[in-house]
């Protein structure tokens, strides 16, 4: 009986390799029923060394901290700052965040006040479409719509949207990014999108995905990143996680901090700021519940050991503990 976990990575240091490998297993018990053999495999590799099952417990104790934000919590009452001083703050803020190269860190925030169709900051939204299909929006997003009887026309101005397209007489529906276009005439695909950059992910049939460069076809279970240059190489999509907003809850495995800190600013007010590069790059598993956005860096203080450091709402800084 094997008791490799399901998707090793060699080029991972010893460390950083047994996370991987416990996140891969825990995404695998996670996702569906697992088989009878699978589950003596994990217990295989679990037995092999003492940090696999310690790895795969600190799993689980994260998967259980996330009920913590379903419990109420009594008002905090935070110290305030004058005006100067926060403005002081902010600048500050803004120089040692570009300093620790975490520009992208900075949210560009809801810069299409005219969309035709927007959501707020935390907000979901279900909008059905005029040709019958229906975008499931995340938080912050925003879309520009163009239907008619022979055309129908979607432009993602920023944030994720589930995309669920039905066949119409108009043909295919065409979705917009700056970084390039996705077109279906029936399926159901993910894509998001930050400045000139954007991702897809097809949850159903196929998609057409061209960007200025190249045209590719992407199946069911495929993502695909992209760039207003060049499209990425296709990989397999981890659906459960790509989808889980779409159920209440982000989910993470075995990813840099750096962008589990991008994917909160759209459920979460304020900006926050990763003071210190290796933290950024430290590779976390996480889950947390869209349903409490404001007990979000509570968790993952205490799940992750950082330490965070608030000015007001607006204003995060997140160091090592």
């Amino acid at each position: 009986m094997s008791s490799e976990p399901p998707f090793p990575d060699s080029c991972a240091s010893q460390a950083d390799e047994v996370t991987h490998q416990a996140s891969a297993w825990f995404a695998l018990m996670q996702a569906g029923a697992p088989t009878q053999a699978q589950r003596e495999e994990l217990a295989a590799w679990m037995a092999a060394d003492p940090r696999h099952a310690q790895a795969y417990a600190e799993l689980e104790t994260l998967w259980a901290a996330s009920a913590q934000l379903l419990r109420p919590r009594a008002p905090v009452v935070r110290p305030q700052l004058s005006r100067r001083r926060f403005v002081g703050l902010g600048i500050a803020a803004s120089a040692v965040a570009v300093t620790a190269g975490a520009t992208r860190f900075w949210l560009s925030g809801m810069s299409s006040p005219f969309a035709d169709v927007r959501t707020a900051v935390g907000e979901r939204r279900l909008v059905h479409l005029p040709d019958g299909s229906s975008v499931d929006m995340a938080g912050n997003t925003a879309l520009n719509l163009d239907f008619s009887p022979t055309r129908r026309s979607v432009e993602l101005l920023q944030g994720e949207a589930f995309f669920n397209v039905v066949p119409s007489a108009a043909g295919e529906l065409k979705v917009s990014t700056q970084a390039g276009q996705v077109m279906s005439a029936d399926a159901g695909f993910c894509l998001s999108c930050t400045g000139d950059s954007a991702r897809v992910a097809v949850n159903r049939k196929a998609v057409r995905v061209t960007t200025a460069s190249q045209q590719t076809d992407l199946e069911e279970g495929l993502s695909l990143d992209l760039t207003a240059n060049r499209a990425g190489a296709i990989q397999h999509a981890d659906l459960e996680q790509i989808l889980a907003w779409r159920n209440g809850r982000l989910v993470f495995f075995d990813t840099p901090l750096l962008t589990v800190v991008d994917e909160l600013q759209r459920w979460r007010e304020g900006r926050m700021f990763i003071m210190d590069k290796q933290l950024a790059a430290r590779r976390v598993s996480l889950i947390l519940s869209l349903d409490r956005p404001e007990q979000m860096l509570d968790v993952l203080s205490k799940a992750l050991s950082v330490r965070t450091q608030r000015y007001t709402d607006l204003v995060t800084l997140i160091y090592p503990a």
